[in-house]
């Protein structure tokens, strides 16, 4: 029993010094680095902001430059209306470090509160990167990545969290999917009713309240973008359509399709885009539906959700890089549960494909673009091979995220947590 104590007593000072150095980067990548860029210039925040104080003196939020999103979102930062922009973003990026450390918080008290489910957290948020970048961007990310996490996590909340992920950025509502499988019929009566006024009551709120217009300007938001920022088999497809013809300029449209808003596809190119993310999320949830026998158990929730994620990112017409935020709940768990089973030749191939989602490309692409000043199409195949080898991973993904989902023996359900993630014996 000393020797044991011993080897406990070392695992503890090596998981502590493991979360430090995971909390020192995760502080210098999302805090010490970012908080310096929150002045008076653009972001992806200043739509929201902008939306949210039309509301305030009685306008339609779509009259706010580069909104683009359902009107829930800027009812819910009215809050912030009445301060000046700078403090609004400050504080909405102070918001956000909550939603991403309640996440985290939430996962590990459902991952078994040890230091194993610690290190795997805090080794994916420190090394995401995505989270970074939608936090110094003022992105709704943080904010729906809670939203995912209370959905993997809890019974109670899930249909909420689902509904009002819906009701903010839609693409979170794939998540549904998993509720209807599950069968639980109070779950799926609670689901449409709260995706319903989520949705429908503020639209209604702008129709009859608000001056201005009552829906979204017709835009690139829907059919897709080949943008070089936009990591989707959509946008992939898209850029595979209209390849570089010269060295410099890049195609005008991998250029400006970062302004949704006022961008338009070619009616050739936006039926492409979408028959490519419709063909995608058909396929995935024939995939997903066979693997699970067109029901999930309780424990296999979780894993089905983390697949719905990873398939709707690949699938999405438009993809940014800080949306993989959304993948860190997911990996976390995949990390940790194969850790835990000992499944080695998984957990490595978790590790490799989690590194592709985000900092392995950015890291490459960031090189390219210092090394040539620009986006150009000097290294044509580093070019597209790195903006597209996200989506590919995210199906990767997606496949061993369904492999347990199938269901492995000794995975007892929860009627409040995410499954057991104890190795079989313990």
């Amino acid at each position: 029993m000393p020797g044991f104590n011993r080897r406990q007593s070392r695992l503890t000072i090596v998981a502590l010094c493991l979360l430090l150095l995971c909390a020192w980067r995760y502080y210098r990548k999302t805090i010490y680095l970012q908080l310096p860029g929150l002045i008076d210039t653009p972001s992806d925040f200043k739509p929201y902001y902008l939306a949210a104080q039309n509301i305030v003196h009685g306008n339609s939020p779509f009259l706010a430059e580069g909104y683009i999103y359902p009107p829930l979102l800027a009812f819910l930062v009215t809050p912030l209306a009445e301060l000046d922009y700078v403090t609004a973003r400050r504080t909405w990026f102070l918001l956000s470090q909550l939603f991403l450390i309640a996440s985290a918080f939430l996962l590990w008290r459902s991952f078994g509160r040890d230091w194993t489910a610690a290190c795997w957290i805090a080794f994916v948020w420190a090394m995401g990167g995505s989270a970074a970048e939608a936090l110094g961007l003022g992105q709704v990310g943080p904010l729906l990545t809670l939203l995912v996490v209370l959905a993997f996590t809890s019974r109670r909340w899930r249909p909420a969290a689902v509904s009002l992920g819906f009701a903010i950025k839609i693409f979170p509502g794939i998540l549904g999917v998993a509720v209807l499988l599950r069968g639980d019929r109070r779950s799926v009566r609670w689901l449409f009713l709260g995706a319903s006024i989520a949705t429908f009551l503020p639209w209604a709120a702008v129709a009859s309240f608000l001056h201005g217009p009552v829906g979204l300007s017709a835009g690139g938001a829907w059919t897709g973008t080949p943008a070089t920022l936009s990591w989707s088999l959509p946008s992939v497809v898209l850029r595979i359509l209209d390849p570089p013809r010269q060295v410099y300029p890049l195609p005008r449209d991998w250029v400006v399709g970062t302004d949704l808003q006022h961008f338009r596809l070619p009616l050739a190119s936006s039926v492409a885009a979408l028959a490519t993310a419709l063909l995608t999320l058909c396929a995935g949830l024939f995939a997903l539906t066979r693997s699970v026998r067109n029901r999930l158990a309780e424990d296999q929730v979780p894993w089905a959700m983390a697949a719905l994620i990873s398939l709707a990112l690949a699938a999405s017409p438009v993809g940014w890089t800080h949306y993989q935020v959304l993948q860190y709940p997911g990996v976390a768990l995949l990390l940790t549960y194969t850790w835990r089973r000992r499944q080695w030749m998984q957990l490595i191939a978790a590790l490799a494909l989690a590194g592709l989602l985000y900092p392995i490309p950015v890291s490459i692409l960031g090189d390219y673009y210092l090394r040539y000043h620009a986006w150009t199409a000097n290294s044509l195949g580093t070019l597209y091979v790195w903006t597209s080898v996200t989506p590919l991973a995210s199906l990767g993904l997606f496949a061993l995220f369904l492999r347990q989902a199938r269901g492995l023996p000794g995975i007892p359900a929860d009627s409040t947590s995410v499954p057991s993630l104890s190795r079989p014996g313990e």
